[in-house]
């Protein structure tokens, strides 16, 4: 199953994110996005974020470009973390594991307990001929990039970022986010660019800070974070020239390092325009120094090999101040370094990843490097991540289902005395319909002990006594037998009243007369000594009418037998 990784840079000026779905058939975009910062006057704040860049991150989620199921890859500025290089005696992953936290806690001016510590291997180079002669015989050594954060610094990240939705399950420096960012856009096949150098320096000037991340043959050589970026130039020309700080960054994107052709193209050279082009100039002067003088530092080879006619390597400019007119053609002058292009050919790393080509190379350079690089970290993260020990990701969620747990097995405790409850009582009730159903049975074989096959009690009863109720029905047992109707009709009819009857009918506690008698008065009296009878309600006649011979009246009389003279069904007579 696939799953989407949101790098996420957050710097000073913008906050920039790329999204990525990791699974079986490869890598694939799925969304890039950037958002400025509004700049913010007045005392700094506190905290490793600002409330500005705390509004964009919430307006980001409100968007849905920060969504809840990504894993969240998150570079923090290498100026907050301490770094350090360190070399051991052997190459043993676990030796490495114990020794590493007690050897870099000489180099760091805080208690171990106080920080969070993690490193990575970087490339193998010697600093002597007694450690190549060490290495030829297969004395392994380790060269170490060790960085370490302040639990309370790492603390106060979490703490602002968890309130709003965002828990990143990756932190590490932004260094090397460069460093997958190179890995990915700046590989470069030896068989078809060998006049290419195998040592890059990138460099990604942000509007604060300055990161350097040198790699030799597609390996992590050295870090360094300069406390500096494209900030000092506006602020620079903010101060000289007396202008806003809109209006500076303005003419810093207007001027560039170019202005001296463009003024001759232009046949003039405003004065003010003149006075911002060389505060821009001292502006990159200072950034320029502080990377050579890190350059010397930390690849002294280089510069020894330069001073034999050699190049020092190559250098890729990115981030959002690397868009300074003419910076890159510069640096390459100054720095005697050739200016790498990115590399998103179909051999290269980046060709694989689908729909990259919706980001074109300019932005993916300038804008979404840092994003780019924490994304495209492997499956496993980055090789330094800060989020283990006590801030190790997902450790609520941890404690949440330890606790879920620990519910549900006292619920299934529960459960199980519920079950053994209720089974007891079913086996109670179980005994107890046994017995009632043997003495049942007993009870309907003393009652019917002609039935030999008991199947079932209840049903059998019923119909042995349905057929003893058919049975006294047609005896007329319990009941008022048609005889006995017969005779209460006949007592009913009034002394003097001639009747002749034609039909009578008893059926179900029901009885219909057809008769004829000499007047219709003689008609109602017979009604009237029927509904004087005990047994007999509802007499109604009808189709009382007089015959042809007018001496005559035919009628029909319809009534009920009351209850107190029937306990059943009358049978048909």
């Amino acid at each position: 199953m696939g799953q989407n990784i949101l790098g996420l840079d957050i710097g000073k000026a913008t906050i920039k994110g790329v999204r990525l779905a990791k699974g079986l058939r490869g890598t694939r975009l799925i969304d890039s996005f950037v958002r400025v910062v509004p700049r913010t006057e007045g005392p700094t704040e506190s905290g490793p974020l600002k409330d500005a860049q705390i509004e964009v991150l919430k307006t980001l989620l409100l968007e849905a470009k920060i969504l809840p199921g990504d894993l969240i890859a998150l570079s923090i500025p290498g100026d907050v973390v301490s770094t350090h290089e360190m070399r051991l005696p052997f190459s043993d992953p676990k030796k490495l594991q114990q020794i590493v936290p007690f050897e870099a806690e000489a180099q760091l001016p805080f208690d171990l307990d106080a920080v969070t510590l993690d490193y990575m291997t970087l490339a193998d180079r010697p600093q002597s001929e007694l450690e190549e002669a060490e290495i030829a015989v297969g004395q392994h050594q380790s060269r170490l990039l060790v960085s370490a954060i302040r639990n309370d610094t790492l603390r106060a990240y979490l703490t602002a970022l968890q309130p709003i939705g965002i828990d990143p399950a990756w932190i590490g420096p932004n260094p090397l986010g460069l460093y997958a960012f190179a890995q990915y856009f700046l590989e470069t096949p030896v068989e078809e660019n060998a006049d290419i150098p195998s040592n890059i320096l990138v460099i990604d000037l942000g509007a604060a800070r300055t990161v350097l991340c040198s790699l030799s043959n597609g390996t992590l050589d050295w870090v360094r974070t300069l406390p500096m970026g494209s900030d000092l130039i506006t602020a620079l020309l903010q101060k000289d020239l007396g202008l806003s700080w809109d209006d500076a960054e303005e003419k810093k994107e207007t001027i560039g390092l170019q202005f001296d052709q463009a003024s001759e193209e232009q046949g003039a050279e405003a004065p003010e325009d003149a006075k911002a082009a060389a505060v821009i100039q001292k502006g990159v002067a200072l950034l320029q120094s502080e990377i050579e003088k890190t350059l010397r530092a930390f690849s002294p080879s280089r510069y020894k090999a330069s001073s034999e006619g050699e190049t020092l390597g190559a250098f890729h400019l990115c981030g959002g101040g690397g868009t300074l007119s003419g910076l890159r053609t510069h640096l390459a002058e100054t720095l005697e370094m050739e200016a790498v292009p990115l590399n998103r050919g179909p051999k290269s790393r980046a060709g694989t990843v689908i729909g990259l080509d919706s980001v074109n190379a300019d932005l993916a350079s300038s804008v979404y490097a840092q994003a780019f690089g924490v994304a495209f970290q492997e499956s496993d993260g980055p090789p330094i991540n800060f989020r283990k020990g006590p801030f190790v990701f997902g450790k609520e969620s941890r404690e949440k289902r330890r606790h879920f747990v620990t519910i549900g097995l006292i619920g299934l405790v529960l459960l199980a005395l519920m079950a053994g409850n209720l089974s007891l009582r079913f086996n109670l009730k179980e005994n107890r319909y046994q017995r009632l159903k043997q003495d049942l049975r007993a009870r309907f074989t003393e009652a019917f002990p002609e039935v030999k096959n008991v199947v079932s009690e209840v049903d059998q009863t019923r119909s042995a006594i349905s057929t003893l109720h058919r049975t006294g029905a047609f005896l007329g047992v319990d009941e008022m037998s048609p005889l006995a109707a017969l005779k209460e009709i006949s007592d009913a009819i009034p002394e003097g009243v001639k009747i002749d009857v034609f039909d009578i009918v008893i059926d179900s506690g029901k009885i219909r007369i057809q008769a004829q008698t000499d007047s219709f008065e003689s008609v109602d009296r017979i009604r009237g000594g029927l509904l004087s009878a005990p047994h007999f309600q509802g007499v109604e006649v009808s189709d009382a009418k007089v015959m042809a011979d007018q001496k005559q009246v035919r009628f029909r009389i319809k009534m009920d037998v009351s209850e107190g003279g029937r306990h059943g069904k009358n049978r048909p007579s």
